[in-house]
């Protein structure tokens, strides 16, 4: 409806990254109109906290732009990590003014201490929005270390988020006011290793070891009963009790 808004090029026609249409994180409109969503299911549906999934420019967005053939309606000229920034700081002003809560989803790579191509900078964001939840799930990690001739790092879920865990604690230490991690658990199974109650057991374990100890959310694609209660066993394991 609003091209204009939207990742174009250079004609202002919009174009299919990884088969999708993307706004600009750059656009105000945007900005204008995804903080309205959310206070529209807070007053509407009482929600107190409103999480924004997958706040980044689109994944390998640096190619389109060495090619010169895109337009991100980057009016401001700014940084991709600054425009992210800034939209939150936005969100944050409206939704705090209203008594709702700010969440943001993040991958697993900003836990490292560069900005992602896609604009991610964990410090930028942690520092602005209430609770930041990242995405370290094992299966993303196995190439890098199977083409290395090491271990396949989905076979290993305590190792993957212990070591994710405390390069977070790194990136927290360059906050003033970080917020609370909430990190988002691997709960499907990956080749040939189950993701039952004693793996998501192991990931939860690696957090708390890492410090990390500001609650998880197991996440499976399926979302049915039947993988919610294969959960119970990991999710019932008084974890807290541990580190008091």
């Amino acid at each position: 409806a609003h091209p204009e808004w939207s990742i174009t090029d250079l004609s202002g026609a919009p174009i299919t990254i990884n088969g999708s249409y993307w706004p600009s994180v750059y656009c105000r409109e945007v900005w204008e109109y995804k903080v309205g969503l959310a206070l529209e299911a807070a007053e509407l549906f009482g929600f107190n906290e409103i999480q924004f999934d997958y706040v980044r420019f689109p994944d390998y967005i640096q190619t389109y732009e060495e090619s010169g053939t895109v337009d991100l309606k980057n009016e401001y000229d700014e940084s991709k990590a600054q425009a992210i920034q800034r939209f939150l700081i936005y969100a944050a002003d409206i939704l705090h003014a209203h008594g709702v809560y700010l969440s943001v989803d993040v991958f697993g790579e900003p836990s490292n201490d560069y900005v992602a191509p896609y604009g991610q900078y964990w410090p930028a964001i942690s520092t602005v929005v209430d609770v930041i939840s990242g995405m370290p799930y094992p299966d993303h990690y196995n190439s890098y270390y199977t083409n290395k001739g090491m271990y396949r790092y989905y076979e290993h879920p305590y190792a993957t988020l212990y070591d994710w865990g405390i390069h977070v604690r790194m990136r927290q230490s360059e906050c003033g006011s970080p917020a609370i991690v909430r990190t988002w658990l691997q709960t499907w199974d990956d080749y040939s290793y189950e993701y039952a109650s004693l793996a998501i057991q192991r990931e939860i374990l690696g957090l708390y070891d890492a410090g990390i100890t500001g609650g998880y959310m197991p996440w499976h694609g399926l979302g049915n009963l039947e993988v919610a209660e294969d959960l119970e066993g990991a999710i019932d394991y008084d974890y807290y009790a541990l580190y008091l």
